[in-house]
């Protein structure tokens, strides 16, 4: 595949692209109504737009790549970390991959949400996020 190409397939079909992922990501059934789908629909309107858009998931595995490394000579993340994870999308799957590089880190699964855990289950997301934001710090290691 070329890169161009996810610009060349969508191009002057953003809304309905959009329309699918929204219907599809999320476990709870109209988690986006079609107006706020519309709304986000139209920032990705026309070639160059969607091609910003897709940068991101184009960097995905040189990001890996670059991640790995670091972790491999010998980087971490010292500061607490929260990785949360809808139960029909990645559920424990972030947390578990953070497992290594992550001493302080806190996992949880958000019960029946999907990709989008915020808009899907926010007081399940709140839950997890206000606990761990108000706690009080402490060093990494052995206390």
């Amino acid at each position: 595949m070329t890169e161009e190409l996810p610009e060349l397939l969508l191009g002057g079909r953003e809304s309905d692209f959009l329309t699918w992922w929204f219907d599809w990501l999320p476990a709870v059934p109209g988690t986006f109504p079609p107006e706020q789908v519309a709304t986000v629909a139209s920032s990705y309107r026309g070639y160059e737009a969607l091609r910003a858009g897709f940068a991101h998931y184009r960097t995905l595995l040189e990001d890996g790549r670059v991640n790995r490394a670091w972790h491999e000579t010998g980087g971490a993340l010292p500061m607490p970390v929260l990785a949360v994870g809808g139960e029909h999308s990645t559920g424990a799957r972030l947390a578990d991959s953070l497992n290594t590089v992550a001493p302080r880190l806190t996992g949880a699964v958000i019960a029946g949400s999907g990709h989008f855990v915020p808009d899907e289950r926010p007081n399940a997301f709140a839950d997890e996020l206000l606990p761990f934001l108000s706690a009080p710090l402490r060093r990494a290691g052995r206390v």
